[in-house]
């Protein structure tokens, strides 16, 4: 099957399909990392103030202002 074909069927999807196959397609990709977990449950466990945003930091830093 040629990714044309795949993009088709997907345009074709439902929106509540569409998301099935998204979480589908985020999860096979982090599970091809294999320190991802890992890696992302640090980061979460990581409770040093000094790596903390204000709401406006994080604003700017993905350019919302």
């Amino acid at each position: 099957m040629s990714i044309e074909v795949l993009q088709s069927e997907v345009r074709a999807l439902p929106p509540e399909e569409r998301r099935k196959l998204m979480a589908f397609m985020v999860a096979m990709e982090d599970s091809s990392h294999a320190d991802y977990a890992a890696s992302l449950a640090q980061r979460i466990d990581d409770a040093s103030p000094d790596r903390w945003r204000t709401p406006e930091q994080c604003e700017r830093e993905l350019g919302f202002r």
